[in-house]
């Protein structure tokens, strides 16, 4: 990709995948080169609610969790614009993500996330407790992603090769 900046039109652009599929780094990754900015879901919960996510599970129970984020979308479709927003991995499970923008879903196998996060980033993701249970919800949610998903991109490369990929997908709708 040569070193212009692209500009997004009017619409963001969602990342959904499985905990680990790198849609934060994706996201930060494609916000420097469309000179534009990146916002993470799980992120923002945490800062509005001043609690960890693992916090959240525990004390509310994963529904409030959920409720959350289903406020945070509709505030997001409304409110902003020209954003690359990654989400949570079971964000598009229990909400329609669409009216946010363009869905790009990060596709890549468990067994490449197990080997990409550490014990303490597994730590940090309540359902990543139980490795066989893991995979399990891995199995029922990668048809959920497919179908949500505008484009399918193969996120096991690097993360400069994903935004590449990405950005040719969007290359008609991207000045």
């Amino acid at each position: 990709m040569s070193s212009e900046k692209w500009c997004i039109m009017a619409s963001n652009i969602v990342l959904i995948g499985f905990m680990g599929s790198g849609k934060s780094t994706i996201a930060g990754e494609l916000a420097g080169l469309l000179d534009t900015f990146a916002l993470d879901t799980d992120s923002i919960i945490q800062n509005s609610t001043n609690l960890k996510i693992s916090e959240i599970f525990a004390k509310y129970g994963e529904k409030a969790f959920r409720a959350h984020e289903s406020h945070l979308i509709h505030w997001l479709s409304l409110n902003v614009s020209n954003a690359i927003i990654a989400t949570g991995g079971g964000m598009p499970i229990f909400n329609d993500v669409r009216p946010m923008g363009k869905i790009v879903y990060l596709c890549i196998g468990f067994e490449e996330i197990t080997k990409r996060l550490t014990p303490k980033e597994r730590a940090k993701r309540p359902l990543f407790g139980d490795k066989a249970k893991a995979l399990e919800l891995f199995h029922t949610r990668e048809s959920i992603y497919k179908k949500t998903a505008d484009i399918i991109i193969n996120a096991s490369k690097s993360p400069q090769e994903v935004c590449d990929e990405i950005l040719h997908s969007f290359k008609p709708q991207i000045r």
